[in-house]
C-alpha cells in the first residue's frame, strides 16, 4: 500500500515523498483535490496525508466528498468497494477549528502541524500503513 500525498506547494509534496522513499514507503502526490481523488482511485492507498488550505476545495471539502463516496465501504465503479483509506492532517494550522473538527471524522488518525518532525511522520505512516494492510486482509475474501 501506498501514501496519497495532497499539498497544494510542491516543497512540502516533495519533502513528505523524499521521506517516505527513503523509508522505503511508496507514494503518489497530488496538488489539489481533484489530482487527489483521480491517484486515489488509481488504487492501493492505504493513506493520505492531507494539508487544509488548498485552492479549489479545501482538505476539509475534500475529506467530506471522499467520507460520502468512499466512507463506511460505500461501493464505488461498479461492485468494487474501496474503503476510505487512514488520514492524516498535514497542516500549518493545527489549531483551525475546521481541523479539530475533524479529528472526530471517520479515518482521522491525527493531526501533524507544519513544520513537522520527518522522523515522527515516517513512524506515524509506518503505523498506519501496516494497519491499512491488516484491515485490507480482514476485508478480503477467504480463498481457502
Amino acid at each position: 500500500m501506498k501514501v496519497l500525498v495532497i499539498d497544494d506547494d510542491p516543497d512540502v509534496r516533495s519533502l513528505i515523498s523524499d521521506a517516505l522513499k527513503t523509508s522505503g514507503i511508496e507514494s503518489v502526490c497530488a496538488g489539489n483535490a481533484k489530482e487527489a481523488i483521480a491517484r486515489f482511485l488509481e488504487g492501493d492507498v492505504g493513506m493520505i496525508t492531507l494539508d487544509i488550505k488548498m485552492p479549489w476545495l479545501s482538505g476539509t471539502e475534500l475529506h467530506r466528498i471522499l467520507s460520502q463516496e468512499f466512507g463506511a465501504g460505500r461501493r464505488t465503479r461498479g461492485f468494487a468497494v474501496k474503503k476510505l483509506p487512514y488520514i492524516l492532517v498535514v497542516t500549518g494550522y493545527p489549531d483551525n477549528k475546521a481541523v479539530v473538527k475533524l479529528l472526530n471524522r471517520e479515518s482521522v488518525v491525527g493531526v501533524l502541524a507544519k513544520p513537522f518532525d520527518v522522523k515522527l511522520l515516517i513512524d506515524i505512516a509506518k503505523d498506519t500503513l501496516a494497519r491499512a494492510e491488516a484491515d485490507a486482509k480482514k476485508r478480503a475474501p477467504n480463498h481457502s
